[in-house]
This record gives C-alpha cells, structure tokens and sequence, in this order.
C-alpha cells in the first residue's frame, strides 16, 4: 500500500474521496496537510539499498502551492495493487517487429568488451533531426495552426503544393492520415469502392482504416513486380461493376509511388499517365500513396509535380526521405483541400502551435533531392557488393534496386528472415577478429522469405561498406556451419 515516511493516519481505501483526483488531492486532504508541509521536495521510491527520486518537485498551475513553498510529499512505493512496481533496471530492449504479428523484444546481446557500431537499416522512419532541424524548430515562428495562422506551417504547405503542383496542401500529423482523408473526400458514400492492389500500404499496413472509418469496400488486384497493376484487369473490374446492379460502385483508384513491397519501385509515367485516362474514361478519381514520392521524382530525374499531375490527390510522408520527426502532407485542388480540413478535424489531426515540426521539415526540402541521390547510391553500391558474394544463401534483384530500398530474399528453409535479421544485429568477439569492426545491422523480416533494408540520411557510405562486411561475414558463417 501507499504510504508515508512520516508517521500519517491509514486511511482506508474506501474512505479516500481523492482517490482519482491524482496527486495533487493529496496535499489538500485534511488529515495529511501537516506531513505534505514537513516533506522535503521530491517524490521516491525504495529499492533494496537505497531510496531514488522520481520526479522533481512539483509546480505549476495544479500545485501553486507546492510551487511556492518548493515543498512536496515523500512516498514510498510498494507491491500494491494501487502504484505500479518499478524494476531496478530496464533491459535494452530493440524491437523486431514481424509483418503480419505482433512485434516482439529481444536484449541486445552485445558483449561488454566489444565497441559496437550500429547501422539501422529498418526503415528510413528511423532517422533523428539534425542540428540544423532543431535549431530551426526551437526558433520557429508559430501560430494556431487549427485557426490556420501558424506561419511556418502555412510556408510548408505553401511550398509542398507548389513542389506538387497542385492548388493546395494540408499537414496532418502522420502518413496514415492522408490517405484516409482522401478517401473519405472521394468517397462520399458508404459502401463505395476504392480498387487498389493486393500489397498497398493503405490495404495492408493501415489496419483497415478506409473499412473501419470511413465504410468504404476495398477491391484488391494482383500486385506485379515492379508495383504496377495489370491495366486489362483494372478496367474489367471497372466494368464489372458498372454492368451490375449488385456489385459496389469504384469511385477511387490508389496506387503507391514508390511501391514499398515491391522494394521501392517506381511506378513509369506512361503507367501512371494511362491510368489516368482509364479513370477519366469511367468517371473515377485517383489518390498516389506518395510517402516516398520524392524517391521516385529523384529516380525518374523528373520534379515531382510530374508525377502527381496524373492523380486527384497526393500524400507526402515528411518522417522518411525528408527525415523530418514527424508529419505529412495531403495535395489536391482547392475545393478538396477545403474538405480535407473538415475530415482532418473529425479524425483528431488538428494541431495547434505545430510550427515546431514543419520548420524541421522545411529544412529538410531545402537538401532532399541531394540526400536522397545519396541514399539511392548508397542502396545500390550495397546490393551490387552482396550481389558479388554469390551466396547460396541468399540473392538480390539487383535490377528491382531503384531507389532506396532492396529485398534480401533468403533461399534455404532454415535461413528464415527472422534468423538472418538475427544474425546481422548480432556481434562478437570473432567478428572483430575477422573483420576489425563489430557491426550490428538492424533490418526488417518482410514476409516468409524475404528481410528489407532501407537507406536514408542517417546512413553514411561507410556505413553501407560495414553493413556489407557484415553480411558476407554472417554467409561466411552461416556456410561453416
């Protein structure tokens, strides 16, 4: 139980009418006010040994008068079902998640003598602010973003559209966001349906979210290699559809550019320009999952807005190639911006002085065609060296290589994806030895036989020459074995 260091009165638990009122009661119930003022500022719990605070002295508009006389109550925390136990140490814990399940924790096992150096090929989500971000958010200029007078965020938006060449942009929070929003815009009717593929992040990674919110049927199509869909059974669902009386009604077609399963690839633009067509043919409008649009701009050698002149609307992910810490951006015409607001509102992504993160992304437009030049260079110099090693183990596509993601397919039953991500993350004393660096490689498992490594502007060319080390020293190994 909750008790005090001083000798106070035990209070019986159905007679606390402050209960969940939080702590801040505590220092007005009458039977404890003498011991809350002989206390000494801080809060503490017992371990074994010693006693160790956890938090500073309370203050602020919930505790003006703790704020003035710096005073607090002293508790010591028990095995209770009222307070939480804290352990006397937290495991590092690194997470590895797998696609399909519940991401899972391992310890690093990381010996003590060895110095490692760590490259973290999960994801390009994975990326910190540089300085320059974080001065440029400490100093932004800000507004009530909501009521539309965050200057800083109105210059992001401002530049996105242009960059898109659409009449307006919206920030919203996060890359799931936009995409939602826009079919909720398109699709202004329940029971409509949105054709898209098979392995589309909005199908797969978004839990169902144009299901759940908005109540709007998906119609998957194959997926094909390089991330396009077979235009022949694109229009015959259109068709399909219209002809009878019982099947939903396609008012949006997705596409994702690039497409993230099928290793980043970048959709043509006589592709895209032919979907287009058919959806004006049949009256459909057509949303570009665009989290890493910029990625296909630089492979294509094209500026984006190229790209998204092929689309109604276009999302922008700021937390991947930008490496901004957060946000994204939704581009249409202006009418459709104008709803996207309201639907933003609805789904909780309004925000207020969020000044502080488009100056972090405003920097990072400012350099992205460079960083991400590099990252696809660094990507590909990687997947032409393991290409080199010639395993049995594993292979590469290296003609799938065109940005900044690659595919490591494993080809024996036993090297299973989860085991090589293993693998690669792991570091010894032997390596060192072998190699003359410990080099943990943290990647993705991405299905039954393939593991996913992503480039971004955290990843040096060094890094990339030690990430490959890394990998021919494990098939070395894995071959030995």
């Amino acid at each position: 139980m909750l008790h005090f260091l001083t000798t106070a009165p035990r209070i019986p638990r159905r007679a606390w009418p402050w209960r969940y009122q939080g702590t801040g009661a505590l220092l007005k119930h009458p039977g404890l006010t003498d011991q809350c003022r002989a206390s000494n500022g801080r809060f503490v719990h017992t371990g074994p040994k010693k006693s160790r605070p956890l938090c500073t002295s309370l203050g602020g508009f919930w505790f003006p008068g703790a704020q003035a006389r710096r005073r607090c109550l002293f508790v010591a925390i028990q095995a209770s079902p009222l307070a939480p136990r804290w352990p006397q140490e937290l495991p590092a814990l690194v997470p590895f998640p797998g696609v399909g399940s519940t991401p899972s924790y391992h310890t690093r096992s990381h010996p003590a003598e060895v110095e490692c150096h760590v490259v973290d090929l999960r994801s390009d989500t994975v990326t910190r602010p540089s300085p320059k971000m974080r001065q440029a958010m400490a100093q932004a200029e800000v507004g009530d973003d909501d009521y539309g007078e965050d200057p800083t965020v109105n210059e992001l938006q401002r530049v996105v559209a242009e960059l898109l060449g659409m009449e307006e942009a919206l920030f919203v929070p996060t890359a799931t966001m936009p995409n939602l929003i826009a079919v909720m815009c398109h699709c202004r009717r329940r029971g409509a349906q949105v054709l898209l593929g098979k392995e589309a992040h909005i199908h797969i990674f978004e839990h169902g979210g144009i299901a759940q919110v908005a109540g709007v049927h998906s119609e998957t199509l194959q997926d094909l290699p390089d991330g396009t869909l077979d235009l022949e059974e694109l229009e015959h669902k259109i068709q399909q559809a219209h002809r009878s009386q019982y099947h939903p009604r396609p008012e949006l077609i997705c596409l994702e550019n690039t497409h993230c399963s099928a290793g980043g690839r970048v959709l043509p633009l006589q592709y895209l320009q032919k979907v287009h067509q058919l959806a004006q043919k049949y009256g459909l409008q057509i949303h570009i999952d665009g989290a890493r649009v910029l990625n296909a701009a630089v492979a294509l050698g094209v500026p984006p807005s190229q790209i998204a002149q092929h689309c109604d609307s276009i999302s922008l992910c700021l937390s991947k190639g930008v490496g901004a810490p957060a946000g994204a951006l939704l581009a249409g015409a202006r009418e459709f911006i104008t709803e996207a607001w309201r639907v933003r509102k609805l789904l909780g992504g309004g925000m207020r002085q969020a000044g502080v993160l488009a100056a972090a992304a405003l920097v990072g437009l400012n350099h992205v065609e460079e960083t991400l030049k590099r990252d696809h260079d660094n990507a590909r110099r990687f997947a032409q060296g393991a290409s080199a090693i010639a395993s049995p183990l594993c292979s590469i596509n290296l003609a799938a290589v065109e940005t900044n993601i690659l595919m490591v397919r494993t080809l024996l039953p036993w090297l299973t994806p989860s085991k090589l991500c293993e693998l690669m993350e792991a570091v010894s004393a032997e390596e060192v030895a072998a190699t003359g660096q410990a080099t943990s490689v943290r990647l993705f498992p991405w299905g039954k036989h393939c593991l996913r490594a992503v480039w971004h502007c955290d990843v040096s060319p060094r890094d990339t020459q030690l990430s490959g080390n890394k990998l021919r020293f494990v098939l070395d190994k894995c071959k030995q074995q």
